[in-house]
């Protein structure tokens, strides 16, 4: 899955409703979000993150986040979100990039 701009207040409900939709369709046992579009990302598009995390690996799948730029990177290691989820360094490959402090 592809997401890009801000994921806010505003955009998050919509991605809860994507992601749902990727999860109710067999469940793949491995997500992976490119979000090398995405500019922005606060609390609450992480919390949609996280949910979805959480559900993936109820049933034995795994989450990757993919590309992100900069900004979103520093939120995932502000947080500590960086090593909750699997961070890639492209969505067409599964190996992960190592957390760089910024």
């Amino acid at each position: 899955m592809t997401i890009s701009g801000e994921i806010d207040l505003y955009t998050a409900p919509r991605l809860h409703s994507e992601l749902g939709a990727v999860l109710a369709d067999g469940m793949p046992t491995r997500v992976v979000i490119d979000m090398s579009g995405v500019e922005f990302c606060d609390s609450t598009g992480m919390n949609v993150l996280l949910s979805c995390l959480r559900r993936v690996r109820e049933r034995g799948g795994e989450l990757e986040i993919a590309s992100p730029k900069p900004a979103v990177r520093k939120i995932l290691q502000v947080t500590g979100l960086d090593s909750v989820f699997t961070l890639v360094d492209d969505a067409n490959r599964s190996r992960p990039k190592p957390a760089v402090p910024q």
